[in-house]
């Protein structure tokens, strides 16, 4: 895509501006789960006594459904992509 401004000054110059495309944000991946999902280690959520998770991997477990959310579960409508308000 090509756009062309002239100058008010001088009519008969031009000036190109060439648009570059834009780099985009790649998937959005946790290396350390993804490291252990190819070695086959499963690390174990320790649970409090009111059945809330707590410790390292508690952490890491959210923080994974919150990017799995992001990535995998588009909603779509017949107007097309759209979330509903919460």
């Amino acid at each position: 895509m090509r756009f062309t401004s002239t100058a008010k000054k001088d009519p008969n110059s031009s000036t190109i501006f060439d648009e570059e495309p834009k780099s985009t944000r790649g998937i959005n991946t946790m290396s350390c789960i993804m490291k252990r999902k190819i070695q086959k280690i499963k690390p174990i959520v320790e649970y409090n006594k009111r059945g809330r998770p707590y410790g390292k991997a508690a952490v890491e477990m959210q923080l994974y459904i919150g990017v799995l959310a992001l990535t995998e579960s588009l909603l779509w409508t017949r107007n097309g992509l759209n979330c509903p308000r919460i």
